[in-house]
């Protein structure tokens, strides 16, 4: 078993799966499938096992990930599971694995923060349909409303509801009150 990895180090874009999966030698590099259009993502299991996984990124052939190509880095959503082999729970978010039982770290991102508290009501909202009405990465948008939660600002809905955020009380009436002086 190899070194489990907190990393993602993507080594090119070939036109074909064999050719990615030449590339990937350690926990965590990936390489992009693509022809035409993004195909799929070959990784090395980031767990140590030594697996590969392909991760579909085309609609047209089933159940598809997003990826994100951004000055961040490489993100993948929704997150990986493996049901499977080592089953692994994983995010890729910026070049960075997060995993799922590790503590979440908050990266603090004012302006975003701002974007996502200006999209909030007090109706209970997505973090994936505030990501699509602001036009940024989702894992972006949830780190961005757990920091307004954090801050008071915010509050985050529970069991099924979980991952949906509302304007906390005081702050929806602070809002309204903002938007009557505009």
């Amino acid at each position: 078993m190899l070194k489990k990895t907190h990393a993602v180090q993507f080594k090119g874009t070939v036109e074909r799966q064999s050719e990615a999966i030449e590339q990937v030698d350690n926990p965590g590099d990936v390489s992009l499938v693509e022809r035409g259009a993004p195909r799929s993502l070959v990784m090395r299991c980031p767990d140590g096992c030594g697996d590969i996984l392909t991760v579909n990124l085309d609609r047209r052939a089933g159940p598809a990930w997003r990826l994100y190509q951004r000055e961040g880095g490489l993100t993948l959503f929704p997150s990986v599971w493996r049901d499977t082999g080592c089953g692994a729970h994983f995010i890729v978010w910026d070049n960075v694995i997060q995993w799922t039982n590790d503590a979440w770290i908050l990266r603090r991102n004012s302006s975003l923060e701002r974007a996502v508290e200006g999209r909030l009501t007090d109706e209970l909202a997505s973090f994936v349909d505030i990501a699509a009405a602001v036009d940024e990465v989702p894992w972006s948008v949830l780190d961005a409303c757990r920091s307004l939660v954090n801050s008071g600002i915010a509050v985050e809905g529970t069991g099924a509801e979980r991952s949906s955020f509302r304007l906390a009380s005081d702050s929806v009436q602070t809002s309204r009150a903002r938007n009557r002086h505009w």
